[in-house]
């Protein structure tokens, strides 16, 4: 027996549209909570990541446009080309215009995030902290210096140590 309560449309596209805001808030929430750009390039990375445009938001609302656009080429109407036509125009548009404008914003952002003292690549989760190779050998000094790492050379220093 099917225990799975059966929505109408209505509710279930309200229920998806519901869901896409949580998602969508949590990543503005993500990115704004601080004035650290990293956050925000890593944010707008989930919305379109430049070197994957297959991932992120954009090319799954991309993906929905175009999916809905080649399921109405089953209704038999003289009007579907040009709905269809629309609609592809709109897929492509959602990742050239506004994922290429995002994707420029993100250059000139990568720029304001410092590099990795150690592997010297700007990274989002890059983040300064004391250091791990002279923290490890004298815990009990306060005056470590502050140095900008990803965590796969903060991981190295500190096993260097």
């Amino acid at each position: 027996m099917d225990r799975t309560p059966k929505l109408t449309l209505d509710q279930e596209l309200q229920a998806a549209v519901a869901i896409i805001r949580v998602g969508l808030d949590r990543l503005q929430d993500a990115a704004c909570r601080t004035a650290d750009p990293a956050p925000h390039a890593a944010a707008l990375r989930a919305i379109y990541n430049v070197r994957a445009e297959d991932d992120g938001v954009l090319a799954a609302v991309s993906r929905v446009v175009g999916t809905i656009s080649q399921s109405l080429t089953d209704v038999d109407d003289d009007r579907i080309d040009d709905i269809t036509e629309k609609l592809d125009e709109a897929e492509s548009y959602v990742l050239s215009s506004a994922g290429e404008r995002i994707g420029q914003a993100l250059e000139i952002l990568g720029e304001l995030i410092p590099p990795c003292e150690e592997c010297g690549q700007h990274r989002d989760d890059v983040e300064v902290m004391p250091d791990p190779f002279s923290t490890s050998l004298y815990p009990e000094a306060t005056d470590h210096r502050q140095m900008p790492l990803c965590p796969p050379c903060a991981v190295k220093r500190f096993e260097d140590s």
